[in-house]
Order: C-alpha cells, then structure tokens, then sequence
C-alpha cells in the first residue's frame, strides 16, 4: 500500500482509539512489505508492489520519518538463492542506515 494512504489509514486508526478512551500513543504500527524487485525504477504508484532496491530503501526510510515503529521486509517473496536473499537484506539495511 502506498505510504500516505497507509498513513491516512493509521490517523484513522488512532482517532477511533481516542473516542474509544484508548491512549493512542501506545498503539505501534507494523508494515510488511513483500519485496519484487526490478532492474527498472518503477512509477511512484507502484511503490511498495515493486520497485528497486534503491526504492525499497527510500521507501523504508520514508516509513521510519513518517512514524511507523517496525518494518518487516521479505526478500523471501523474490526468486534468488538464501545467499542472494542475505546479501540484498545487508544491502538494504546498510542502505537504510547511511540514508
């Protein structure tokens, strides 16, 4: 789901947490995103259903600035070997912390 959409749908979320006399600071949201990757950049409204890793990054750190308290990314979901699948999480992750 793209991020502002998600993020429409969490303020949502908190506001009936609110009317319900909930603490609204205490709910966590969690997003997974199942990773296809591509070799092309893809159009803005195809992020996070596809994308580059560079994308997949950006999108990350987006998420992280616009408050979302974990993020489960699942390289599991794109066809490669488990040593592939390891070496494109410690690139994203190193991708997400030089951000």
């Amino acid at each position: 789901m793209p991020l502002p959409r998600l993020l429409d749908m969490w303020a949502t979320v908190l506001g009936a947490a609110g009317e319900a006399g909930r603490d609204p600071a205490a709910l966590r949201i969690v997003l997974r995103v199942n990773v296809e990757l591509t070799d092309l950049k893809a159009g803005a409204e195809d992020i996070p259903r596809r994308g580059t890793l560079s994308q997949y990054v950006d999108y990350a750190r987006a998420a992280a600035e616009a408050g979302v308290h974990e993020l489960f990314v699942d390289f599991g979901q794109h066809s490669v070997t488990l040593g592939e699948s390891v070496d494109l999480a410690g690139r994203f992750l190193t991708g997400v912390r030089e951000g």
